[in-house]
């Protein structure tokens, strides 16, 4: 598995994590690494994703419900919204990742954590929040 994409499955690991529980993230996010550290690589390229999102979590998800429509982000399972999130921030905070790139692996990690319907909606609601982003 390439370290990119060790690091975006490590990363949603934390951020389920995250949404489940309370608490400190700092806090969550340093004993999720102690206890879960992985290869290093994987380990910085998560811990990177996961701040950038827990830091612009409020417009990330403003904009997933503005693609979303029908869908407000409570109403999704946690493993949904968490990879809505995910794909979402490496959309937006990530130039070096295509973005089309950044959506096929939040699509495949739905396909392996999600329920059955997930990964076809993770891939439309990225899908428009990337053509909305193109057209601003």
């Amino acid at each position: 598995m390439s370290g990119r994409r060790a690091g975006r499955e490590l990363a949603f690991h934390l951020l389920y994590h995250l949404d489940r529980v309370e608490g400190n993230p700092d806090e969550e996010m340093a004993n999720f690494f102690r206890l879960d550290s992985g290869r290093e690589g994987d380990r910085l390229f998560a811990e990177r994703l996961a701040r950038k999102l827990l830091e612009n979590r409020g417009e990330i998800d403003r904009l997933l419900s503005e693609a979303s429509e029908r869908w407000s982000l409570r109403r999704m399972d946690a493993v949904t919204r968490c990879l809505l999130r995910l794909g979402a921030c490496e959309i937006l905070h990530f130039p070096e990742t295509p973005p089309q790139v950044a959506i096929d692996e939040a699509v495949e990690l739905a396909k392996q954590y999600g329920p059955e319907t997930s990964s076809g909606f993770v891939n439309a609601i990225l899908d428009r929040l990337l053509r909305e982003q193109t057209l601003a």
